[in-house]
């Protein structure tokens, strides 16, 4: 069962039960006292006590360390506390799965807390004079501490600059996670952070294509079916989109007549809109559900409502849809929801591969290669061609070192113009965006192993879609980061991934047969920007001027007022050079401002009264479907 987590760890004092307790109203929460460590925790009563543990998420390979360990899967937590006294710290490399693990022998005086090898499950730290206090959630940790961190500048510079901060930092001075993979080791003499998991290379797979194909229609398969509900409906959160329908192929095909699928139509917006190869999703995987159809209005109103609830700020714009959507698939029996988050950076072009072939001497085949990528099609432009080799190949092939002191005399430049000096230094200090050169193995691999392992945790997209179903009372799984699939991807010969026509062309192939071609081999991707631009700047336009340029700002702490309204509100967005930048621009800045509000004011009612946001346009209609796969 899924728990929240909060507690503390000191070898030499007592922690305060009644703030434990506190930090998870208003949910029940259960109090375990055991020498130096105290945890409150919600969900059922701890059966596992000696030694204490607590998992907060999911195990997805209970039967085969059941088996192993000759321990009924049926408790959890036991089985894991037997795999703990037989293999210590070594457990944590065998589970599979989204997890936070709290582990606690007291008659040894030791144990540990630590997190899922990719980072899906979060577990946040705040240490101060001797005592470790630790949460799955910021909003829980914050209640456990005597008083209220500051913002951390360096982190709200990246917020707003539509940076992830690298690294461990969270938008709370001195608040961390603890990284993927990682274990924080808790002893009588204190603590120790160690990593049990990294992602490490490995000779990609002398596979044909097809052979290729399959496995990695057999691995995904293997994964969704690890996330599916044991006890409800799974809901897909389902658009016409490659990856989320490949989710719910797959899922249909394992689970006929236990999938529902959730989806947003735009008819307002009909660049955007993919209801008809929702529809025709629909009919070929016999998928029910709801579609919302939505029009602008409700996003202030949404990131007030979620910074209220989860203190900070809100990343997605579509939530003023998808939460009325996962709250709609609660009530008819859905518990899980499946999403094709990650598609893109797990089965994308390995780009780097052209600084491979430079880096190897040879410079003619890294140039046929820029002519592979993604979107060249049968006549690139040679300028294209030449830009793309400077960036990929040559800048690629640079050492780590060399790079970053390359970039350093243009830096200036690239921060937002209407950043303060103090931020705009303050963002370069802490920014590091070739930390990918720093893993072993080649730089294809590297820089795809970084970005799955630490960039996509640091955007906190995570963080996000877990707090999101827990809105509607749902649990999100995300079956495309599951280590043995990732693993695998990570293994495909890089030149399978490229295609000058489409990408991510290996899980094409994959789904051919389960999905229609209409959707596996589309070529381009919707990215809902008229909906959010159309919002930005109508019926919460003013609201949201005013917010950012009035005289009230908290972000007159990191910006130029004046500077920004000239760049972003000077003008017509449509006139905007990128629509799409601009949109996320004004978003990181909103929910900046929003989260920053809330720093005085926890649930927001002052501005909850004053703001005038617009109210969300969202109707819900039952969906038509057909007979299913086959």
């Amino acid at each position: 069962m899924t728990r929240w987590l909060a507690g503390t760890f000191d070898p030499s004092a007592r922690a305060d039960p009644s703030r434990l307790t506190r930090a998870l109203e208003p949910h029940a929460a259960a109090l375990a006292e055991q020498g130096a460590l105290r945890v409150a925790y919600t969900g059922a009563p701890a059966t596992q006590t000696a030694p204490l543990c607590l998992l907060d998420g999911f195990l997805d390979n209970a039967s085969e360390l059941s088996q192993e360990l000759e321990t009924p899967r049926e408790d959890v937590e036991v089985l894991l506390a037997a795999g703990w006294r037989r293999w210590g710290n070594g457990l944590l490399g065998r589970m599979r799965g989204d997890f936070a693990l709290a582990i606690w022998d007291q008659e040894r005086e030791q144990g540990l807390l630590a997190r899922d090898q990719l980072g899906v499950r979060s577990l946040f730290l705040h240490e101060h004079a001797g005592t470790v206090s630790f949460a799955s959630e910021v909003s829980h940790l914050l209640a456990l501490l005597p008083r209220r961190p500051p913002p951390d500048r360096a982190s709200v510079a990246h917020w707003i600059s539509m940076s992830n901060r690298p690294g461990s930092a969270t938008l709370y001075e001195g608040i961390r996670r603890l990284d993927p993979g990682g274990m924080l080791l808790l002893g009588a003499r204190g603590t120790r952070e160690e990593s049990y998991w990294a992602p490490r290379f490995q000779e990609p797979l002398a596979a044909t294509e097809p052979a290729l194909a399959e496995r990695v229609r057999r691995e995904l398969g293997r994964a969704v079916q690890r996330r599916l509900s044991p006890d409800g409906l799974t809901g897909i959160l389902m658009s016409g989109g490659l990856d989320s329908a490949s989710v719910a192929s797959v899922a249909a095909t394992e689970a006929p007549g236990r999938v529902a699928a959730f989806s947003g139509v735009f008819p307002d917006h009909p660049e955007v809109d993919e209801s008809s190869l929702i529809d025709e999703l629909r009919e070929r995987l016999a998928l029910p559900g709801i579609d919302a159809e939505v029009r602008p209005g409700g996003l202030l109103a949404c990131a007030i409502d979620y910074s209220a609830a989860w203190q900070m700020p809100q990343l997605g714009w579509g939530d003023f849809w998808t939460l009325p959507l996962l709250r709609a698939a609660a009530g008819h029996g859905v518990r899980v929801s499946l999403g094709g988050d990650g598609g893109d950076e797990i089965f994308g072009a390995r780009s780097y591969l052209l600084a491979d072939r430079l880096r190897a001497g040879h410079p003619l085949q890294a140039l046929e290669l820029a002519k592979e990528l993604p979107g060249a099609g049968d006549h690139p432009a040679r300028r294209e061609v030449a830009r793309i080799y400077l960036q990929l190949a040559v800048t690629g092939a640079l050492p780590y070192r060399v790079h970053t002191l390359a970039r350093r005399p243009l830096e200036a430049g690239q921060a937002p113009s209407w950043l303060t000096p103090e931020s705009a230094r303050i963002l370069r200090d802490t920014d590091d965006p070739v930390a990918w050169k720093r893993l072993d193995g080649p730089r294809w691999w590297a820089h795809v192993a970084h970005g799955l392992t630490r960039v996509v945790q640091e955007t906190g997209v995570f963080e996000h879609h877990r707090r999101l179903a827990a809105s509607a009372g749902i649990a999100a799984r995300h079956p495309l980061f599951d280590l043995d699939l990732l693993e695998l991807a990570l293994r495909q010969p890089p030149t399978a991934t490229l295609d000058r026509y489409r990408n991510r062309p290996v899980l094409r192939a994959a789904m051919q047969g389960l999905l229609p071609d209409s959707v596996r081999l589309r070529p381009q991707k919707a990215w809902f920007d008229s909906v959010i631009v159309d919002t930005l700047a109508g019926p919460d336009g003013k609201a949201i001027r005013g917010l950012l340029t009035g005289p009230g700002t908290e972000l007159r702490a990191y910006t130029d007022i004046g500077a920004l309204e000239h760049k972003l509100f000077s003008s017509d967005p449509a006139s905007q050079g990128n629509r799409f930048t601009w949109l996320w621009q004004v978003w990181r800045l909103l929910t900046a401002e929003v989260w920053l509000r809330a720093q005085s004011d926890p649930e927001l009612q002052a501005l909850s009264a004053s703001a005038g946001a617009s109210e969300a346009r969202v109707e819900l209609h039952p969906a038509a479907y057909g007979e299913g796969p086959g």
